[in-house]
């Protein structure tokens, strides 16, 4: 619902950023034909102008990593929705002098102010999806990465979403999830790269969990793996967990406390993101079978996770 709603605004603004700017082209004519607005007014517009080239370029850029970092399952439909359509509009025949416009669409759609604003729209698009980071080639964030790679000064933002104990497992898996969004070339880690790192290693308590229900630990990677690759590189600044990746990782903590366990484990963090099926890994995961119910009833047989 959110990848739709968002589609629907940014054709919206597309839409009328194109009907103004023609518009205000018409307004103030060209060459030394005479304006149809006085001073002022042609000057006000021509700073909307300006303002709507703004605002269409940072919607695209926001719709885009906002689909799917929220949406992610379906994010995949915000080009389906805008980015194709979009792309067959530039490629329609300009209007021609008396000679009408292409099947009669509105002509603010087929000159070159409104070609202008669809290619505006693109661009952000592309920079959007590609990120500066991949144009520039530059370096990947080696702060963030030790900071979730090193238990013994792990940084801020690995702090304040996992306030407890965590066994070497849990901390390879958190580790592994920062290894997984480089790989994708993604700064946002959230619950898909999670569950990438839970499932990293055999050995973990998470991957023996998904093994006693009868499902299997690679195909669910592969199945997550397709998921991030369609949603391609995005950047949005310095490496860090989503919110509701760090709410996974808070209520992981809360589980094992709750259950007298000292340390926080796989099996924890895998059950916490089994009690969030609004995320991609709880679909995928429950579209395996495996539920909250049953992962905790599998963990209560189990001897907690080592420390090691």
């Amino acid at each position: 619902m959110s990848v739709i709603l968002a589609s629907i605004i940014l054709w919206a603004l597309v839409l009328f950023a194109a009907w103004f700017v023609e518009g205000t082209d018409s307004a103030l004519g060209h060459g030394p034909l005479p304006s149809a607005l006085n001073g002022l007014a042609a000057y006000l517009r021509t700073l909307l102008v300006a303002v709507f080239g703004i605002l269409v370029g940072g919607a695209m850029i926001v719709g885009v990593r906002g689909s799917a970092q929220y949406g992610e399952r379906y994010s995949w439909l915000i080009y389906v929705f805008v980015v194709m359509p979009l792309l067959i509009l530039l490629f329609i025949p300009l209007e021609r002098f008396n000679g009408g416009t292409f099947l009669g669409m509105p002509s603010f759609l087929v000159g070159i102010p409104g070609r202008m604003v669809i290619a505006t729209a693109l661009g952000s698009v592309l920079l959007g999806t590609l990120g500066m980071r991949v144009l520039l080639k530059a370096p990947p964030d080696e702060g963030a990465a030790r900071a979730l790679t090193q238990r013994s000064n792990a940084g801020a933002a690995s702090r304040e979403a996992a306030p407890g104990r965590f066994t070497g497992l849990a901390w390879r898996a958190l580790s592994f999830m920062q290894e997984e969004a480089k790989r994708f070339e993604q700064s946002n880690m959230g619950t898909e790269h999670l569950l990438l790192g839970v499932l990293s290693d055999t050995r973990s308590q998470a991957a023996r969990i998904v093994i006693d229900l009868g499902a299997d630990p690679a195909s669910i990677r592969r199945e997550v793996e397709n998921i991030i690759s369609r949603r391609g590189p995005l950047f949005g600044g310095k490496a860090s967990m989503t919110q509701r990746c760090q709410r996974v990782v808070e209520r992981a903590v809360r589980i094992a406390r709750n259950s007298g366990v000292r340390t926080v484990g796989t099996g924890h963090l895998l059950l916490a993101l089994v009690e969030n099926p609004e995320d991609v890994a709880g679909q995928l995961l429950d579209s395996s079978g495996i539920t909250a119910d049953r992962v905790a009833s599998v963990m209560r047989g189990m001897p907690a996770e080592s420390d090691d």
